[in-house]
């Protein structure tokens, strides 16, 4: 059977452990996020950003025992894999890296980022027409942040990540405050991410420590997409989504099943608001907003890909792999994506698998996309 062609709208580096030590700026050198053999006095690996410590049970080069594919770190081992899977271009996002948004210090924070989107744009300059970079983005000043933005432009990264909700410190996205930067994403064209477990809140960071029950990662598990959602609803009730209306706004890793409910919802209020007495008008609907301005990533949502025509929005919805994250199907994607896809039209398909990534963040087709059987 003939495998599908896809382009990934969600997989992953897997940082080198001295990243930051070695390029981060000398005054920030004892505080950047480092890999630590028998943490105060517990045997094993943790990574360890303030007081953040992620415990890893083995190292290999720049990944944890679950992420030791070298295309994590290894452009060109990275590019064989992709071959292997059919994939035509990935999308890349970090994985040590979400950890950095929930730092409370601002110039470490935005230091930090720093080193890592230059890494990014290195790894990316491999094979550009296939590899597409997230940078991620400090918008605890708002105006270096923008600049930020400009300088990723300038390194043909393909978009931006910002805190999946901003700490309490910060206003919430609705705030004019941010217009600014909304702005300059508008004229650079560059998607905007918001990723699972990427909150500026300290209770948003997902680290796994020893002292915590496994009950409370597998509950912050499943209810992380929250803070994206929160994010989404802010910006469209906020108004943010018509003022910039060219902004483009990607839920990663949320899963989609949730899209039809929360769109009714956000409809039947904002239907209310007359008889509530609320002064709230919008030119459209929220999901009439959310059709036009918000795509969402998955990976494995078989009841999502049953109810996704219910919120009409199969030209905004894109699979992934999460290469070489656990949740990865590696090396049997195109078995996945037949098992998982049943049903689904073959245009949607193609869409979901292919197309909707490759207009989004501007890759070219490198062969004609049919749907396949």
């Amino acid at each position: 059977m003939e495998p599908y062609r896809i382009i990934d709208a969600d997989a992953h580096m897997s940082e080198p452990f001295d990243l930051w030590t070695t390029r981060i700026d000398g005054k920030f050198r004892d505080r950047a996020p480092r890999l630590v053999n028998d943490y105060n006095g517990k045997k094993g690996s943790f990574f360890v950003f303030e007081d953040f410590v992620t415990r890893f049970s083995s190292q290999k080069e720049g990944a944890s025992r679950d992420m030791e594919r070298p295309g994590g770190w290894d452009p060109a081992e990275r590019l064989k894999d992709m071959e292997s899977e059919g994939v035509d271009a990935s999308i890349l996002y970090t994985t040590y890296g979400f950890t950095l948004f929930a730092c409370q210090d601002p110039e470490l924070q935005e230091a930090c980022l720093r080193v890592y989107n230059d890494w990014l744009a290195e790894f990316c300059r491999h094979a550009p027409e296939r590899l597409g970079g997230i940078a991620m983005i400090s918008l605890y000043d708002v105006d270096r942040g923008r600049r930020e933005l400009e300088r990723a432009k300038k390194q043909d990264l393909k978009g931006v990540m910002i805190w999946a909700t901003p700490p309490e410190s910060r206003p919430a996205y609705h705030s004019s405050i941010y217009d600014p930067f909304w702005a300059a994403v508008q004229e650079t064209e560059m998607p905007i991410s918001l990723h699972l477990n990427t909150g500026g809140r300290k209770s948003s960071a997902y680290t796994l420590t020893e002292e915590q029950h496994i009950g409370q990662v597998y509950t912050k598990m499943v209810m992380a997409q929250h803070e994206v959602q929160e994010s989404i609803l802010s910006l469209i009730f906020g108004g943010v989504l018509e003022r910039f209306p060219a902004l483009k706004i990607v839920s990663a890793e949320g899963d989609i099943a949730w899209i039809p409910h929360l769109l009714a919802r956000a409809d039947k209020y904002y239907a209310s608001r007359t008889r509530r007495g609320h002064n709230l008008s919008l030119a459209m609907t929220p999901g009439e907003y959310f059709r036009r301005q918000v795509w969402a990533t998955f990976i494995k949502d078989p009841l999502g890909l049953q109810t996704y025509k219910y919120a009409d929005c199969a030209d905004r919805i894109m699979w992934s792999t999460d290469y070489p994250h656990p949740a990865s199907f590696f090396p049997h994607s195109q078995d996945v994506l037949r098992q998982d896809f049943v049903g689904v039209p073959p245009e949607d398909k193609d869409k979901i698998v292919y197309r909707n990534c490759a207009k989004l963040y501007g890759f070219q087709l490198r062969q004609p996309s049919s749907a396949r059987n």
